[in-house]
């Protein structure tokens, strides 16, 4: 049996707004972090649904990536 690649879902800020980075695309552009945050959850539950494994990480203030805390 195979198994697929886990996605990793970037939020990134960009000086126009927040993007979602994955699978070399570039999902949207948000004005708000917690609306990008939103967005990557939707995609993380229909990535999950179809029995991937998925991880969210969001840029903090210093540039770094945290692991997104979505219970």
């Amino acid at each position: 049996m195979a198994t697929s690649v886990p996605l990793r879902l970037m939020i990134v800020h960009f000086p126009d707004g927040w993007r979602i980075l994955a699978d070399e695309a570039c999902w949207g552009r948000f004005e708000f972090r917690v609306d990008a945050e939103e967005a990557a959850l939707r995609l993380a539950r229909k990535a999950g649904a179809g029995g991937r494994e998925v991880s969210i990480w969001v840029q903090d203030t210093s540039g770094r990536l945290e692991g997104l805390n979505a219970a």
